[in-house]
């Protein structure tokens, strides 16, 4: 992960060279304090509670410039609790980088890369959160793309993702993912597409894989609301003939963003072998009624069946909020609660039902250092230097 940073921050100086506008550089040091209550550490039908004092360093690197951006973040959490096992100056990691590069009027190239370890390992599962007990897990996903301009109405896009995590000492699972597909926009509200999308999935034991042609339709509603289905018959080496479907419903306003997703498909769950049939549905409300203040409400369920039939249904929910106190001053506060009933993996659980509240409150310190860069030209002349 650094290299590839490295190497993206590189390629971005280059081109920030020969850049015709002007460009810019931010970076965001934060520090970010607080406490933790959860009733149900361990994640178990009798869990014991546990509070705990977290700080999170930080560094988000940011650049941008008319021919590409790219935005960078890495973490990791210092923890202390009133259970001896859980005080670790390395809890959890994060490291994000994403990049675009214009290389011409029609194409635009992709990279983008993510690695999570912490020792909550429903924390890093994004599309289940299934409760596990409290074992170390990492993740590490990596992902680059090309978005081709074929004329003014038709765009062609092509994607490989590559997703490998493990429970630490216990084997891996890994999900290949390949997509391509055209999409052509038939008015000013609404556009078509077809794609393909196929997956492999690789652990210690077996070989799975899928294929699905996938046919969708995006539609705006009106002035910051839209729609998206997108639906298709998938063959599966495990299931055989099964549907694929993704919906989606949004809007994107000013004080008010809105969302409902429903997914029916297939994923990759640590320590379980093989791929899993998910159905997930999940909203979300975001107020921010000045540019200081934000309330946010998430809510979601995804319902989980094994290759050898094991079943488990996850139901999450989130409130949250967040004041700018003042300059880089922000206090932050949550409420979350998750309920499991079924167990999928049965050596970790004492019985099909779980219930863990989590309560945080936190302040988070973060000055933000940008400069602006000036192509050498347009340099020399606003120095009255001709060149």
């Amino acid at each position: 992960m650094r290299r590839l940073l490295f190497a993206l921050i590189v390629i971005a100086t280059a081109m920030a060279q020969d850049a015709r506008a002007q460009s810019r550089a931010t970076i965001v040091p934060s520090v970010s304090m607080g406490a933790v209550y959860d009733d149900n550490v361990s994640a178990r039908a009798q869990g014991d509670a546990g509070q705990m004092l977290q700080m999170r360093p930080s560094l988000e690197a940011d650049f941008e410039s008319p021919t590409m951006t790219l935005i960078s973040l890495w973490s990791f959490d210092m923890q202390r609790s009133n259970h001896s096992s859980l005080n670790m100056l390395d809890a959890r990691r994060h490291a994000m980088v994403d990049a675009k590069i214009r290389s011409s009027s029609f194409t635009t190239w992709g990279l983008a890369g993510r690695y999570d370890r912490a020792d909550t390992p429903g924390d890093i599962d994004f599309e289940t959160g299934v409760l596990f007990d409290r074992l170390n897990a990492q993740r590490w996903q990596f992902t680059p793309s090309v978005l081709r301009r074929v004329n003014e109405r038709t765009n062609f896009t092509a994607l490989y993702d590559f997703t490998t995590e493990n429970l630490i000492n216990e084997g891996h699972n890994t999900l290949h993912v390949a997509r391509t597909g055209m999409s052509r926009q038939l008015s000013e509200r609404s556009s078509l597409s077809g794609e393909y999308l196929g997956r492999l999935f690789d652990d210690d034991l077996f070989q799975h894989h899928s294929h699905a042609m996938l046919f969708g339709w995006t539609r705006q509603l009106r002035q910051f609301t839209s729609m998206t289905i997108q639906a298709g018959p998938r063959w599966t080496t495990y299931r055989g003939l099964v549907p694929e479907v993704a919906l989606s419903l949004g809007r994107d306003g000013r004080t008010v963003k809105t969302g409902l997703d429903y997914s029916h498909g297939e994923t990759i769950i640590l320590g379980v072998i093989g791929p899993v049939q998910v159905d997930t549905g999940s909203a979300r409300l975001t107020v921010a009624p000045t540019r200081r203040v934000e309330f946010g409400l998430r809510a979601g369920a995804s319902s989980i069946l094994t290759l050898d039939e094991r079943a488990a249904t996850v139901y999450r929910g989130t409130a949250l909020g967040s004041w700018t106190i003042a300059g880089p001053f922000t206090v932050t506060g949550s409420y979350s609660a998750d309920y499991q009933l079924g167990a999928i993996r049965r050596n970790f659980f004492r019985d099909d039902k779980v219930l863990r509240h989590v309560i945080r409150v936190g302040l988070t310190i973060a000055p933000s250092f940008s400069r602006s860069f000036l192509p050498p030209d347009e340099a020399a002349r606003a120095k009255g230097v001709s060149r």
